[in-house]
């Protein structure tokens, strides 16, 4: 499957523990209602790691690859949510590509990596 061509219609929610937390790189910062987010694709799941509890929303597009979708749950630093994929997402189109494939009105990309592969 070429995942520079997301099907809205193949992105499915997935548990956070279902995908290694070192597999995922961190590509952007996407802004996101997250009421819109919720009302879409169901209540988020709380996560803790060493730094902090997040709101997590976990996705995959196809077999092996995975997206989340990431807060802060107490002291966010920026609005918005982190967007962290799996290697096989991790070129410069691809944030664009997942937000368009979530169909929440309004949701961009506010930052980009400037590690992302070249599309």
């Amino acid at each position: 499957m070429d995942f520079r061509q997301l099907d809205p219609a193949c992105v499915k929610r997935i548990l956070e523990r279902e995908v290694s937390l070192r597999d995922l790189r961190y590509i952007a910062q996407v802004e996101v209602d997250p009421a819109a987010l919720e009302h879409c694709w169901g209540s988020p799941e709380v996560v803790s790691d060493y730094l902090a509890e997040w709101v997590c929303f976990a996705f995959s597009p196809g077999e092996g690859q995975a997206f989340f979708l990431q807060r802060e749950v107490h002291h966010p630093p920026a609005p918005g949510f982190i967007l962290s994929v799996t290697r096989g997402l991790f070129f410069t189109e691809a944030a664009e590509l997942i937000v368009r494939a979530l169909g929440i009105a309004g949701a961009r990309v506010v930052r980009m990596t400037e590690e992302a592969w070249p599309g």
